[in-house]
């Protein structure tokens, strides 16, 4: 699945006080086991669409077997982001695991250990039952036709004012327009 991540997407949800929050993730791939997310968050409800959150990320997988990469493996996520609304940059490292039709990635405790070493406490980046290790989980899953995106907040260890969960959502692909597209249908429904 994480092999087929490419293209920009958009979402269109309620998080924290903002009744309508979109979101564009554009993925990039660089090699078979390499790829670029860029998430823009903005506040739709304002004027100008007030910037949220912005982050940029690099996904390193790392395949269980070299000659299947595809059967699934762990996951090294580096995070730039920056948080507009309190101007405050960060600079963060995540773990998680893959499969063909997932890829979930998140923040460990500081005193958990090393989740990419340490199998045990990776799995638990999955784990539904035990919330207490893993502060903030981001996962993008395959279902029929479609991406969905999902974001788990444990309050006890972030705070829920600065990060918000968002519910699974299905991310809508976009397709631009190529330039004569553009002239034949109009400048006009560019916008639209």
């Amino acid at each position: 699945m994480a092999h087929f991540l490419k293209g920009q997407f958009k979402a269109f949800y309620k998080v924290g006080p903002s009744e309508c929050v979109r979101d564009v993730i554009r993925f990039r791939k660089f090699k078979e086991t390499s790829l670029q997310y860029e998430l823009t968050r903005r506040d739709m409800e304002t004027y100008l669409g007030r910037f949220l959150r912005y982050e940029n990320a690099s996904i390193s997988l790392f395949p269980v077997d070299e000659n299947q990469p595809r059967l699934g493996g762990k996951v090294r996520v580096k995070v730039l982001a920056m948080d507009w609304r309190t101007f405050t940059p960060s600079y963060k490292t995540l773990h998680g695991i893959y499969s063909d039709d997932f890829i979930t990635f998140g923040e460990f405790k500081k005193d958990a250990g090393d989740p990419f070493h340490d199998e045990a406490l990776l799995l638990k980046v999955v784990d539904d039952q035990d919330k207490s290790i893993v502060a903030d989980r981001v996962t993008f899953r395959f279902e029929g036709n479609g991406l969905h995106f999902k974001r788990e907040v444990n309050g006890e260890l972030l705070d829920t004012e600065i990060h918000h969960d968002v519910p699974e959502t299905k991310l809508t692909p976009v397709i631009d327009q190529t330039w004569s597209e553009t002239l034949f249908y109009g400048v006009g429904n560019k916008n639209m």
